[in-house]
């Protein structure tokens, strides 16, 4: 399937019927990364949304924050961040987690710039998020309107990737509810908090976690793209 959705993607953009930066991303991943690529030689990038709610097909993102890991190392000063702006900041539940206000969004990026720079930033990397299904998903309904596209990066999961570490990869799948939280999983780690339910701050705080656990993984003798994926 996912073969098929880049050839789609790909003459699109040999008759001119993307943009640029979305054609370039495209490009780029052609070709998966190689499965037996060495972990330390992965570009990783961690990221984080912050949205209007938690519905996908209806809700829409307001915020994208991201970093990139390489050879382990955080790259603080190889980071995204951008508000989008949108009819509306979410709902009153919303709000008060994400703090993002209506007038906040006046001067934000367009929601189609947006994408298409975090298409740019994203290019050839392992794409990291925390309970990663959610923010995939509203990222593609995002894509999928603007450019009829999905990500094709590859996507690891931290709180799936931390139950594997802690428990093994065939470990039972029964554990407390709230036992990989973010919260919960930089209280084990000892990892400070700032700036939670933003998306920089969520973007940051689960990249720590991540050079954890890419550092218990090396010891675990997890050494290959293809053996974290």
């Amino acid at each position: 399937m996912m073969f098929f959705a880049k050839n789609k993607a790909t003459r699109r953009c040999d008759k001119g019927l993307l943009p640029e930066p979305v054609c370039r991303y495209v490009r780029a991943h052609r070709t998966p990364l190689a499965k037996r690529r060495p972990l330390r030689a992965v570009r990783f990038v961690v990221f984080d949304t912050e949205t209007t709610g938690l519905d996908v097909k209806k809700d829409k993102i307001i915020s994208i924050g991201a970093v990139a890991i390489s050879d382990f190392a955080i790259g603080v000063a190889d980071s995204f961040e951008t508000l989008i702006r949108q009819e509306a900041s979410g709902d009153k539940e919303s709000i008060p987690v994400h703090g993002i206000l209506k007038k906040d969004l006046a001067t934000a990026a367009t929601e189609q710039g947006a994408l298409e720079s975090f298409l740019s930033y994203i290019e050839g990397s392992v794409l990291v998020a925390h309970h990663a299904m959610f923010d995939v998903e509203i990222l593609n309904q995002a894509l999928n309107r603007f450019f009829d596209l999905k990500i094709f990066n590859a996507v690891i999961d931290t709180a799936d990737f931390a139950k594997r570490i802690e428990k093994g990869p065939f470990a039972s799948q029964d554990t407390k509810a709230g036992d990989y939280s973010l919260d919960k999983l930089c209280e084990r780690y000892r990892i400070p908090i700032y700036d939670r339910h933003t998306a920089p701050g969520d973007a940051f705080i689960t990249a720590r976690l991540f050079q954890i656990l890419l550092y218990h993984a090396e010891k675990k003798r997890i050494l290959t793209l293809g053996e974290i994926l």
